[in-house]
């Protein structure tokens, strides 16, 4: 049944605005009190504020001065076939208990993103606006919100199996490629990553653009998770071979994500030494498993099949909404290279 707004609720009139700057702690208490979870101000302005590629936030003020909505978007810049946009990941969107007044008339929720899309939607603003909703959100979203769902996420598990040097995987890599690859952590990526992109951009027919300007704030800026960041470089010279990113706090799970995976494909070596690195980082941080994300669309998804990683049905469908007719979800769909990466979950 629709749910009634309070009295409390009713006395009070709001509107809808864009963020400003001496929100955030009005914006916490929110989040708090529709998700019986803290947020610390730091990660926010991380998130949010300080994202190189702009604020994305509309909230909903009351007359009182109490903020009682949230709608808020993660921007990247995306390369889709040569051209360059802006996508938006929908998250954080919110509305206080008290103001919500079922799913069958525009009430809060649905007027706050219809505001937001007006606003920010468009080819030269957000093209796409995109996300991971659990099933409930998911049921709004299509309804209200325009949501389409393209598909259904897969997880890509392999178990850590001790692949230290003794083992007869280890020494095999080692022995084909030692002379050639090593791999080393970073605490920075810096512009040979700029090259590596440049690279591999040209196998990507639609990805975020993973620059050291974005892989920096996404990883090592980021202020309570510590990513471990791997770099393949070669033996003969500086040149990058290929990035890996781990998150091996296993988010309680007993599990270590592998979070991001840029490496052009002609490079083999490099990536059966990340890869090889990355399952020893999993073993020594005590992790059973090693989780990703990748569509079946790359190349490098068949690889790790190969390399003992199973098909796992994933919690989260990819829903997008186009606000550009240059591109149609359709288009879309088959060529978006993704990975734990572009999501906030992880």
């Amino acid at each position: 049944m629709a749910k009634e707004l309070t009295l409390e609720a009713q006395r009070h009139h709001w509107s809808i605005r864009p963020y400003r700057r001496g929100d955030e702690d009005r914006i916490l208490q929110l989040f708090h009190r529709v998700f019986g979870k803290e947020r610390s101000l730091i990660h926010w302005q991380w998130k949010f504020r300080d994202n190189p590629e702009g604020a994305y936030i509309h909230v909903v003020e009351t007359d009182t001065g109490e903020i009682v909505g949230h709608y808020a978007g993660i921007p990247v810049r995306v390369a889709a076939e040569g051209r360059s946009f802006v996508f938006l990941q929908l998250v954080d969107t919110m509305v206080d208990q008290d103001y919500r007044c079922g799913l069958k008339k525009p009430g809060m929720f649905a007027q706050l993103f219809m505001k937001f899309a007006e606003d920010y939607g468009g080819h030269d603003r957000a093209a796409i606006m995109y996300g991971f909703p659990i099933p409930e959100a998911l049921r709004i979203g299509q309804r209200l919100l325009g949501y389409v769902p393209l598909h259904q996420l897969v997880k890509l598990v392999r178990p850590v199996e001790r692949v230290s040097h003794r083992t007869p995987w280890r020494r095999a890599v080692d022995k084909m490629h030692h002379i050639r690859v090593r791999v080393c952590d970073v605490d920075r990526f810096d512009a040979s990553a700029d090259r590596l992109w440049e690279e591999c951009r040209r196998e990507l027919r639609v990805a975020t653009v993973r620059d050291a300007r974005y892989l920096n704030w996404r990883y090592a800026d980021c202020p309570d998770v510590k990513y471990k960041l791997l770099v393949a470089e070669s033996m003969m010279g500086t040149s990058l071979q290929g990035i890996a990113v781990l998150r091996l706090d296993s988010l309680g799970q007993g599990v270590g994500f592998l979070m991001d995976w840029l490496i052009p494909f002609r490079a083999k070596a490099a990536a059966d030494q990340l890869l090889a690195r990355s399952i020893e980082e999993a073993e020594l941080a005590g992790l059973k498993e090693l989780q990703t994300w990748l569509p079946a669309v790359s190349p490098w998804y068949q690889y790790l099949l190969d390399r003992g990683f199973q098909v796992t049905d994933g919690h989260y469908v990819l829903v997008a909404r186009t606000f550009t007719p240059n591109l149609p979800l359709e288009f879309i769909n088959p060529r978006w290279y993704y990975t734990m990466g572009d999501s906030d979950i992880y």
